[in-house]
């Protein structure tokens, strides 16, 4: 029977990485909870209202305020989950090291798809014109100012979800390396 194995050495990167990530998702949980509140106090009849107006409201902003409460209890529970998973970093549970890596993996993708709401923000924008303006001399302008902008926010937004993507993965590369997730392993009874 082989000696168990001492425990590894603990690295600064996967304490640094809990720490701040535990703040992170601390100012997250403090934000759900303002929200949540926020959410609370907002009436269906005020939603209904505003989404009775003759004035054009993105349809995506309509379902977020209907959905305001599940929405907000989701962010909740997704910021308690991450700092949950922060504080098992810390002790070095293997179960908070996977759960971080998933963690990560679905952010970079759902960062990835959301670059497709770019392009559906300047749409709603445009359309809460009259189409009168619009047709004129001014709204033509308008458009094209708001084509220009589209472009540069969809090149800013890439370059930031992109290199977001990457810093994910690196820290998923870290942690799934040997020499950290030796610090992960059980300790010899």
């Amino acid at each position: 029977m082989q000696p168990p194995l001492p425990p590894a050495p603990r690295a600064g990167f996967v304490s640094v990485l809990a720490k701040i990530t535990l703040v992170l998702a601390g100012l997250s949980v403090a934000w759900s909870l303002v929200q949540g509140l926020i959410a609370l106090l907002v009436s269906d009849d005020w939603v209904t209202l505003l989404a009775s107006r003759d004035w054009p409201i993105p349809a995506g902003l309509i379902w977020a305020l209907v959905h305001r409460v599940p929405l907000s209890l989701g962010m909740l529970a997704l910021s308690v989950l991450t700092l949950v998973t922060a504080w098992g970093l810390l002790k070095r549970r293997e179960w908070a090291r996977r759960v971080f890596i998933a963690l990560l993996l679905v952010s970079a993708v759902t960062n990835l798809l959301s670059l497709l709401l770019v392009g559906q923000m300047f749409d709603a924008m445009i359309a809460m014109y009259p189409q009168e303006f619009l047709h004129s001399a001014d709204g033509q302008a308008f458009i094209a100012q708001m084509q220009a902008s589209r472009v540069m926010s969809m090149a800013t937004s890439a370059v930031g979800v992109l290199t977001m993507a990457v810093l994910h993965v690196w820290i998923v590369w870290k942690l799934c390396s040997a020499g950290v997730r030796a610090e992960f392993r059980a300790p010899a009874a």
